[in-house]
């Protein structure tokens, strides 16, 4: 594997390094990585990915289970990730339109954003009745064109990037139900129609989500904004309705 830190060199090669190896540990699975696969894809050799690893748990940045020999996110992470979401950047912004979403509706709402080709989930609200999400919690994240609210982001992209991006994720698509790349193309096409993304049961079987771009006119998507709910709620027009709502409130946020 060709290495992914070519030119830096002393203190700056050394926290370029471990910011990938944070970024490793944060996309992986949550019950952690192990050091092989850290190695394999970072292209660090195994005893100086293994010294950073160490670091970074010395400081709690990254927490170890010895027992299953994984790494996943250590507690400092959560407290940095708090500290953030507090601060006047686009989680805070649209905190009290996740707020007012829920409380009229009943159903779970939720803020993502696009990381790369990924969506991420930077906050949600749950509904009163909790329900299975593809991100599963703040901080987890799908591949650009996997749900509604990652759908809603790379719909209104520019064509080129579209392309690229799904060029890009057609493997990962594979993990998903029901979701080769020619119905992607498709569900691009009606959410540039329609304004909004849907899925009614088709990825996550008996749960349904609708979502919509958070952008100003002119403008790519930064973020977007949605719902997830039972598919036993969908009753004429309640998608179109949900839409509204949040029409309703990213005009505000944007304003």
């Amino acid at each position: 594997m060709t290495k992914i830190f070519p030119a830096p060199t002393g203190g700056a090669q050394l926290l370029d390094r471990a910011v990938v190896l944070l970024d490793l540990v944060a996309g992986s699975d949550p019950e952690g990585v192990t050091l092989k696969d850290l190695t394999d894809r970072s292209g660090l050799n195994s005893a100086t990915c293994h010294r950073i690893l160490n670091t970074l748990v010395g400081h709690k940045l990254l927490a170890r289970d010895d027992k299953k020999r994984r790494y996943r996110l250590g507690a400092r992470m959560t407290i940095y990730g708090a500290r953030a979401a507090r601060g006047p950047g686009l989680v805070s912004q649209c905190e009290a339109a996740l707020i007012r979403l829920r409380r009229r509706t009943g159903d779970t709402t939720h803020l993502m954003a696009r990381m790369s080709h990924d969506s991420v989930c930077l906050d949600r609200r749950d509904g009163e009745c909790v329900v299975p999400t593809l991100t599963g919690s703040i901080g987890g994240s799908v591949p650009l064109g996997v749900g509604p609210g990652s759908v809603s982001m790379l719909a209104f992209l520019e064509a080129d990037e579209q392309d690229f991006i799904i060029r890009a994720n057609a493997n990962r698509y594979t993990g998903y139900r029901d979701l080769p790349v020619d119905k992607v193309r498709r569900l691009i096409d009606e959410t540039r129609e329609r304004g909004y993304a849907a899925d009614i049961g088709e990825l996550i079987r008996g749960v349904a989500g609708v979502a919509m771009p958070i952008m100003k006119a002119g403008e790519t998507p930064i973020a977007s904004l949605g719902f997830t709910l039972l598919c036993a709620k969908i009753t004429p027009g309640v998608i179109e309705h949900y839409a509204a709502l949040l029409r309703e409130e990213i005009e505000t946020i944007v304003a």
